[in-house]
Formats: structure tokens, sequence, C-alpha cells
């Protein structure tokens, strides 16, 4: 009963551990998982549903040479880090939030953005990857992104659209 009393007196400070190493180990893994912006493609999309892992191994199948992953997050995924938006490569956003992210985006092939989902049609770019709401998205490239030059983000860009 002793060795009981003393363990729960005691309790915080190993759930205050557990937390730290879990955090801890939270950050070893992001690094160990990661790349620099030069080696990955990162869309952003502004959907209500998004199978990110799976749009993500769909769009690795093939990607350009001297890339070495595809990383695809919802908006969620950077709501207090606006900074790591700006680098993104590919958003894809509704039409109702294109004015407020104009900073960040850059035209896809002289356009503007490219229609990749009509409001109403039910169907749209990546479709069984990506929920979209019932409005007009659009994709387009980042203005940050370091991959504008080589044409890697809109390679990408184009398998993703080309996706059903």
């Amino acid at each position: 009963m002793r060795i009981l009393k003393n363990i729960f007196s005691q309790l915080h400070t190993f759930v205050l551990w557990l937390l730290a190493s879990a955090i801890f180990w939270s950050w070893i893994f992001t690094m160990v998982t990661d790349t620099s912006p030069a080696k990955k493609i990162t869309v952003y999309c502004d959907v209500p549903r998004l199978e990110d892992t799976d749009l993500a191994v769909a769009l690795e199948a093939d990607m350009p040479e001297g890339l070495r992953m595809v990383k695809v997050h919802s908006f969620d995924y950077v709501m207090f880090d606006m900074e790591s938006v700006n680098k993104g490569d590919i958003f894809i956003l509704p039409a109702s939030d294109v004015a407020e992210c104009e900073e960040f985006l850059a035209p896809v092939e002289g356009e503007d953005g490219v229609l990749v989902h009509a409001a109403g049609s039910g169907t749209g770019a990546a479709g069984q990857y990506i929920g979209y709401a019932d409005e007009d998205y659009y994709l387009f490239l980042g203005s940050g992104s370091v991959h504008l030059e080589d044409g890697k983000a809109l390679a990408v860009a184009r398998q993703l659209m080309e996706m059903e």
C-alpha cells in the first residue's frame, strides 16, 4: 500500500516527463521524415475533406526528377503558422478565399488560376482524394515557391489536374 501511495504522490512528475518525452520524440520524427523545400512539393488545399496521405502517395508515383517527396496539407494544418503557407508550391482554394490569399499566389501558365472544380458539377480534379464543397475551386502556384523557375511545381500541378 505504501508503494502505491508513493507512486500516486509523484504521478504529476511522471505525467510531465511523459509529455516532455512525447514532444521531444515528435520533433525528432518530424526532422527525420521531412526534407528541404528544394526537394519537395507542398500542396495546400482549403477543402472540407482531404485524403492528404493518399493524395501525396498518388502524386509521388510520378514525381519530377530531383524531388524526394510531396506533402499535402489542409489549411487547418498551418492555421497558426502562415509563414509556411507563403512557401507553398500549389494551392487549391475556393473562389471565396482567393482575394484574401492573393499575396502568396502566382498565375498558372498566364492565367490567374485554373478551375479544378465547378460548383454543382460533383466532380473535380483528384476528386477521389479531395472533397469539394458546392463552390468553384481554383488551382494556383505559390509565389514563394522554390519550384516556379524549374517547372516542378507546374508539373505536379498538371499531374494533379489530370487525376479523377
